[in-house]
Formats: structure tokens, C-alpha cells, sequence
């Protein structure tokens, strides 16, 4: 019987469809980008239509159905408020960043306050649905919320030209990926449009049509908004998901097929039980290391759990690519003599100032990370073209595991360079003090305390062998012990500095 409902098939497929999505950017993205926060909600909203529309087909009784029709009358209205929303959001991202600002144009605000009284009236009233009619008809208002349908997809489409045309100005290495996502969400925002007009058109005239080319089209459309959304919304937090969105998505795609052919092999599947099997297929699978983390706080201390989430985070992160800095080469590199290291003010043109203060702050983050690879791996300094260069010149595959290494490599000799050039006497004092503080800690993996504990042992292991003189180890660890903690991170920071400005042209 269900077999045979091509409409029902159709809604349930869209259902999967974008819960997937919804649960996909859930796991994977960051929420402190508006945008995904945006996106995640539209999702959502587009699997509850798609949940709304299985079960009102599926429903035998009228009046059940005009119940589920009523209840779920803002999932029609609610998610193109949204979509219109985001569209502007895009349109503004593409000419300044707004990742981490809340932003309400006034037209998205205009586009909620009608879709709010839409919902008020589509659910308290019968004027754009006759929901005491047998079969359900289109009340005497259906034709604006028609018009409210195509305002909403139209100015969407429009906010996405805008934002293409502005992302034509930029320099092309760093607007070429979010030009390719704005290409697929325009493209997507035509079938989009499509499919509701088919679907609405057939409910206003009480067309004799299936809606299997209308939930085609509408879900078609909004696949490729949902992934050109996630995908440029994730550029812009720095992360490039083609190939994990794509991995993935066969991986749960697959695993519904399986799951509902076998049970169909033995069992008369219902609509209900369908979706049921859907939801519980998509939700564990793509959730799953959520539920990971819950059994390791029953099964292992702090610190395996942190090392089994590290691991969790890098074999994620591998599936993405780098993504091209926002940064821009405005200041000459400065020598790394460590006599003449910068000050603590940076050197930057004022309209460079913010790209530099952002470049210096991945610095200090990738130096931390020296010795944890899977905190490293999802360094934007991985996109920098001397990355790309160094692994070209030693033939490497192009992946995150070889940029990683030679980032690492590129760090550690930038450390180096702060060696004293007289590196003769005792590795103490000041012209060692710049070069000490980054290459102990995160070279040699000595923190204050562990350099205060390593120095004793070496002492105690000295006097039993019945040694004077300490050697250049314990000196240097009892050194860095010593120091006064404000000192010995403000020299950190005007170390990681010198680094910064001096890769800032490379």
C-alpha cells in the first residue's frame, strides 16, 4: 500500500533528507556562527513539513488530518522566514564577516512579523485552509500565502545575486569557494521556488497532478540551499566539508536503504513505522559519537576521555580541507635578531590591524598545539601558501596529516631563528629568553612546573654521579623555573609575535 503512494514516499524521503542535514551541521559546526545557527533551524523546520505532509497523507480519518494540518501549519510558513533570513546574512557576509554577530535585517524582521500572522491565522482560522472541509481545501486567503511563498524564495534569490556580485570584487583565492556556494544556492533557490508553486497550485485548483514532481523539485532545491548553506557557513568559520558532507551522507543514505528494504522483505511497512525507522536510523548513526562521549564518562577518567575526544575530533577533522586565511601581506617581516624583537605593540597598518591582531592569535594557538596533532589539524595555518609551498617542494600528498607535519616543521625552525646567533656559554639570560620560552615548552614539552620537577631530578641525578657543574639542561629548566609568570608569558606572546609578523608576507 505504501509502496504505491508516491506522495508519501516522496515526503518521507525529504523528512530523512533534512533531518539528516539539520543533525549534520548539529554535530559537525560551530554554533557560534549566525549563520549556522540560522541554518540548523531551517532544516529542522523543512523536516517537520516533510514530517507533516507523510502524516497528513497517511491519515485515513479527515478529521485526524485537518488536526495534523492545523498543528502543523507554521512548518509551511516558519522556514521561508528563515531562508529569506539567512539569504540576507549571506548578502551582508559576502561584503563584511559576521561570524559571531546577531544580526536582523530590517526586511528578515518584516519577513517574521507576516509569517507570524500568517501562523496566527493559518491556525485559528480557516482562511488559508478550510479545515472543516472533507477532503481539506484552500481557504479564501491560500492565494497570499502563495504570495507570501514567492516574496520570501524571489527576495532570497535576490539576496544571493547581491552577495555573488560582491564576492566578485574580492581577490579570487580567498572568494573562490564561497563563489561556488553561492552559484549552488542560487541554482538551488529555482527548483525551490518550482516545487512550492507545483505543490500550491495543485491544492489552490484542485489539480488532478501528483505532487511527486513538486516534492521533487521542493526538496531537490532545498538540498542544494541546505548544503550550499552548511557549506558556506562552515567557509566562513574555516572549514571546507565537501568531502566529509559527501562521505557522510552516502554513509546514512545507505544505511536507510538497507534498513527499509529489510524490513520491507518481512513486513508490511507502515507510513508511521517508516518514519520511525528513519528517524531512528539518521539520529543514531549521525549522532553517534555524541552517545560515545556519554558511555566514556562511565567507562574512562578525565584524561582518556579527553584523549578518546581528541582522536573523535581529529578523524572528523580529516575529512575536511583547509580553507584559504583572510589575511592579507600589508607590513614588511621583520628581522628575528633577538635583540631588536618587536615591542609589545604590533606593527601593522591601521587597516590591516584587525587581519593582524586575528593572524598573531593563530600563531599562539598553533605554537600551543605543537605537540597535539589533533588540535593542530584544524589550524587555519594550515592554508598558508607557504604550507602549500614547502609541501610541494617535498612531492608530499596534498592532505591535513602532511600539513600538519610541515606546518610543524615551518614552527618549530621559525623557533629556531630566535636562537642567539653566538649560541656559545650558558643557554640563559636575556638574549636566550625569547627562544627559551617557546622552544622548551612546546618543542621539548617542559611546562613551568614539569621544568622545575625535570631540573630537580637532574640535580639529584648529578650529585649521586658526583657532578658539579650543572649542565645545559638543568640550567636552562631551573631558569625558566625561576621566572616570574607574568614575565615569562608576556615573553611568549612577544616571541609568537616576531613569528607572526615574520610569516605574515610568506
Amino acid at each position: 500500500m505504501l509502496a504505491s503512494n508516491s506522495g508519501i514516499l516522496a515526503a518521507i524521503i525529504g523528512y530523512g533528507l533534512f533531518l539528516w542535514l539539520g543533525l549534520y551541521l548539529l554535530v559537525r559546526a560551530s554554533l557560534r556562527v549566525v549563520l549556522i545557527r540560522l541554518a540548523v533551524a531551517g532544516l529542522f523546520g523543512q523536516a517537520a513539513f516533510f514530517l507533516a505532509a507523510a502524516l497528513t497523507d497517511s491519515v485515513a480519518d479527515p478529521a485526524r488530518a485537518a488536526l495534523i494540518e492545523r498543528a502543523t501549519w507554521w512548518t509551511a510558513v516558519l522556514p521561508l522566514a528563515v531562508w529569506f533570513h539567512l539569504s540576507a546574512l549571506i548578502a551582508r557576509a559576502a561584503r563584511q564577516p559576521i561570524v559571531g554577530q546577531a544580526f536582523v535585517p530590517g526586511r528578515a524582521l518584516a519577513g517574521y512579523a507576516a509569517a507570524l500572522l500568517l501562523i496566527t491565522l493559518g491556525t485559528a482560522t480557516n482562511l488559508f485552509n478550510d479545515y472543516a472541509a472533507t477532503p481539506l481545501r484552500p481557504g479564501p486567503a491560500y492565494l497570499v500565502y502563495l504570495l507570501f511563498q514567492l516574496v520570501m524564495t524571489g527576495g532570497a534569490l535576490g539576496h544571493f545575486v547581491l552577495a555573488r556580485s560582491a564576492l566578485l570584487t574580492q581577490p579570487r583565492e580567498l572568494a573562490g569557494l564561497q563563489l561556488r556556494q553561492l552559484t549552488l544556492l542560487i541554482g538551488g533557490s529555482l527548483p525551490f521556488a518550482l516545487g512550492g508553486l507545483w505543490l500550491g497550485s495543485r491544492y489552490l485548483f484542485n489539480l488532478a497532478l501528483t505532487p511527486v514532481p513538486g516534492y521533487g523539485l521542493l526538496f531537490c532545491g532545498l538540498a542544494l540551499l541546505g548544503y550550499g548553506v552548511a557549506h558556506y557557513g562552515m567557509l566562513l568559520d574555516g572549514q571546507n566539508i565537501r568531502r566529509d558532507f559527501l562521505y557522510t551522507f552516502t554513509g546514512i543514505a545507505l544505511l536507510n536503504v538497507v534498513y527499509v528494504l529489510l524490513l520491507a522483505a518481512v513486513a508490511d511497512v507502515s507510513a508511521i513505522g517508516l518514519l520511525a525507522l528513519v528517524s531512528l536510523v539518521t539520529l543514531t548513526h549521525t549522532a553517534f559519537d555524541y552517545g560515545r562521549s556519554l558511555l566514556d564518562r562511565l567507562f574512562f577518567s578525565g584524561a582518556e576521555r579527553t584523549a578518546r575526544e581528541e582522536a573523535r575530533e581529529f578523524a572528523t577533522a580529516l575529512g575536511t580541507e583547509p580553507v584559504a586565511l583572510p589575511f592579507e601581506a600589508e607590513i614588511p617581516a621583520p628581522t628575528l635578531d633577538p635583540a631588536v624583537l618587536p615591542a609589545a605593540e604590533p606593527i601593522a597598518q591601521p587597516d590591516g590591524a584587525a587581519r593582524m591582531k586575528s593572524f598573531k592569535s593563530e600563531i599562539r594557538k598553533a605554537l600551543t598545539s605543537l605537540k597535539s596533532p589533533p588540535r593542530l589539524v584544524n589550524s587555519p595555518l594550515l592554508a598558508l601558501r607557504v604550507v602549500e609551498d614547502r609541501l610541494a617542494a617535498q612531492e608530499l600528498d596534498d592532505n591535513r596529516l602532511n600539513r600538519v607535519a610541515v606546518l610543524r616543521e615551518l614552527l618549530i625552525a621559525q623557533i629556531d631563528l630566535l636562537r642567539p646567533a653566538d649560541g656559545n656559554g650558558p643557554r640563559v639570560g636575556d638574549a636566550w629568553r625569547f627562544y627559551n620560552v617557546l622552544h622548551y615548552p612546546y618543542v621539548r614539552e617542559f611546562s613551568r612546573k614539569g621544568a622545575l620537577a625535570e631540573a630537580r631530578r637532574l640535580r639529584e641525578q648529578r650529585l649521586r654521579e658526583g657532578q658539579r657543574n650543572p649542565g645545559d639542561l638543568e640550567q636552562v629548566l631551573s631558569w625558566l623555573a625561576d621566572v616570574d609568570e607574568d614575565t615569562f608569558y608576556k615573553w611568549q606572546r612577544r616571541a609568537s609575535d616576531a613569528i607572526a609578523e615574520a610569516l605574515w608576507e610568506t
